[in-house]
C-alpha cells in the first residue's frame, strides 16, 4: 500500500481564512478544543491580500 492510499478516513480538512490576527484567534481556539488538529502555516490568500488561510486536519476526539 503506498502513502496515497493510506488515507485516514476520520478526519475533516477545515480551511480558515481571514485576517492574520482572527486566523490565529481561530486556529488557537480550534486547538485548544481539539488538540490532534493539525495546522499549516498561513499562505497569503488568493483572493485578498491583506487575508491569509490556514488549512487544518481534524479528527474526533
Amino acid at each position: 500500500m503506498t502513502d496515497r492510499t493510506k488515507r485516514r478516513l476520520d478526519l475533516a480538512k477545515v480551511r480558515v481564512i481571514g485576517p492574520p490576527d482572527v486566523v490565529d484567534q481561530v486556529v488557537d481556539a480550534i486547538t485548544t478544543a481539539l488538540p490532534s488538529a493539525a495546522p499549516s502555516r498561513p499562505y497569503p490568500s488568493r483572493h485578498n491580500p491583506d487575508h491569509v488561510r490556514v488549512y487544518l486536519e481534524v479528527a474526533p476526539e
